[in-house]
């Protein structure tokens, strides 16, 4: 992969690689596996179901994955979506969801292209 197009693309290479013991090859490879990742559809249908707390669930593991993997953007969405769910705060979570799964697909395309 091109760390400088992943740089671009707002992930923190350095940091995230720092959590894989440096190592290039198994960071890109979990990289990699965030293409077949199911939180953003799974928090989705959660959602469609009324389900917030399969929202929650699914949102914070996404979280979890898009920080130790350096997916800035991804993490800020998903950081904000938790925050809200835990303050009972569910007016614009919709629109949070969406904005979520773009940064999904946006940064999934960055890493089929790097």
């Amino acid at each position: 992969m091109d760390e400088n197009r992943l740089r671009e693309a707002g992930v923190d290479y350095d940091a995230a690689l720092a959590r894989f013991v440096g190592s290039r090859d198994i960071y890109e490879r979990y990289l990699s596996k965030l293409l077949a990742d199911t939180h953003t559809a799974e928090a989705e249908k959660a959602f469609a179901a009324g389900d917030y707390e399969e929202v929650l669930e699914q949102t914070h593991a996404l979280k979890g994955l898009a920080g130790t993997l350096g997916l800035k953007g991804l993490y800020e969405s998903s950081a904000d979506i938790v925050k809200d769910l835990r303050d009972g705060k569910y007016e614009t979570l919709h629109e949070k969801l969406a904005q979520m799964k773009e940064e999904w697909e946006r940064i999934c395309e960055v890493i089929r292209n790097a």
